[in-house]
């Protein structure tokens, strides 16, 4: 039954495995079970039991384990599992309790895809004095672990100090996340973590303009989740991912600040050697490999650019040897300062020439002042702009103007002056003779 139970859980970790890209087929790991003493007595439950020894993975599935039944460990299918790159009839040693454990039989030698039991004791001295003011408590609580794929729980003290180093490679072995021993992992409250999770996002935050991410993205949690000191992650990547214009020592390791929403450099070192970059971080949120952002070409201004507008010819028609003035705006439409001759051609004949120099975006005026002498019509072409102006025969003079006719003199009205006169005199002495003949 055991044997059963033990193929049924390689076969689910078979398939796991079978869920990531192709890989070389590991050995099967030899299962271990047993009885477990301490002190002489039985081991209570959740007594942690692993094993070690040469190319042993620990902080693997069912490496280390807790017992669930007093005074045993391997119970109920769930063995004590040694696996990884381990060479034929290499020693194994077992722990209880983070103790060197005896074990029966007195040596214990690795097989791949045995079923052994192996009884272990242990002997734990009692403190012979109490903790120090503000040392870690006692274990009290596990840390539930789903790390890529993988579930398993670790030890945690009550005061969120991790007692026992944890180490999980991702399927692909492109990423390997340590928590050592000591670190203090709290969650957003500031409470004991009870649980970590680590898994591939499937679709990332876009990296920043001009950087691209490397390999895979992986999401860690829970949110909030805080380690003093900083742990570390050791992220393998493929060469041939790198773009060419960028160069391996300069790749990092980058986490996603949710609130800011954008990619923040870790603390990092990259080695183009072993092509890893290894991080430490001090929270959880989605992280990747990233190349620096690759800085755009300087702009380069356009070149000065030229175009002629609003000809203007004033006045339109004169005299001979009258002046004309010609004016065209030259504006520069490029990008940088520059100089333009502007060419003024009368009857198809290069008339003058005039160079300016303008502004990029800005615009000048320019004039030209002709005069002609023939009669005719002229045309204007200044850089294919056109008009023109006529030159007309000058106006005769103007007539004088007619004299003013003679001044004619009125004649005396001699025989009206005469009865006018008479008559103030023979007005005047019948006034006379009136007052006289009063006074008498």
């Amino acid at each position: 039954m055991r044997a059963k139970i033990l193929v049924s859980t390689w076969l689910v970790l078979l398939l796991a495995l079978c869920a990531t890209p192709a890989y070389a087929i590991p050995a099967l790991p030899h299962a271990f079970y047993g009885t477990v003493t301490i002190n002489d007595g039985s081991a209570p439950v959740d007594t942690e039991v692993s094993a070690i020894g040469t190319g042993v993975l620990t902080n693997t599935i069912q490496n280390p384990i807790t017992t669930t039944v007093v005074g045993q460990y391997g119970s109920g299918g769930l063995y004590l599992l040694v696996q990884g790159d381990i060479p034929p009839l290499a020693t194994i040693t077992f722990y209880v309790d983070g103790h060197l454990a005896t074990t029966e039989p007195a040596t214990v030698l690795w097989h791949s895809g045995e079923t052994s039991k192996v009884d272990l004791s242990v002997a734990i001295a009692a403190p012979t004095a109490p903790p120090e003011a503000g040392a870690p408590g006692l274990p009290l609580a596990y840390i539930e672990t789903t790390l890529f794929g993988i579930e398993t729980r670790f030890r945690i003290s009550d005061e969120g100090e991790i007692l026992r180093t944890i180490e999980v490679t991702s399927a692909d072995g492109m990423l390997t996340i340590t928590i050592p021993k000591g670190t203090i992992a709290l969650d957003k409250d500031g409470d004991p973590l009870e649980s970590l999770e680590a898994a591939i996002d499937p679709s990332p935050p876009d990296p920043p303009e001009g950087a691209h991410i490397i390999g895979l993205t992986y999401n860690f949690g829970p949110d909030g989740a805080t380690f003093d000191p900083a742990i570390t992650l050791t992220w393998n990547y493929d060469p041939d991912d790198v773009p060419e214009d960028v160069a391996e020592e300069d790749l990092v390791v980058a986490l996603y600040d949710v609130d800011a929403a954008e990619w923040e450099e870790c603390e990092c070192t990259c080695d183009p050697a072993t092509n890893c970059v290894t991080a430490c971080v001090c929270h959880f949120t989605c992280f990747a490999i990233i190349t620096p952002p690759v800085p755009a070409p300087p702009l380069v201004p356009a070149p000065a650019a030229f175009s002629l507008s609003n000809l203007s010819i004033q006045p339109a028609e004169v005299q001979p040897e009258e002046a004309v003035t010609i004016a065209v705006s030259v504006a520069n439409t490029g990008g940088t300062r520059g100089s333009y001759t502007v060419a003024l051609m009368i009857n198809g004949v290069k008339e003058a020439e005039k160079s300016v120099t303008v502004a990029a975006g800005d615009s000048r005026s320019v004039s030209f002042t002709v005069s002609k002498e023939d009669i005719a019509s002229y045309s204007v072409v200044v850089d294919g702009l056109s008009g023109s102006f006529t030159v007309v025969a000058p106006l005769p003079p103007a007539p004088p103007p007619p004299a003013p006719p003679p001044e004619v003199k009125a004649p005396i009205n001699w025989p009206l002056i005469g009865g006018i006169i008479a008559g103030v005199i023979v007005v005047g002495l019948l006034i006379f003779f009136l007052v006289r003949r009063r006074a008498y």
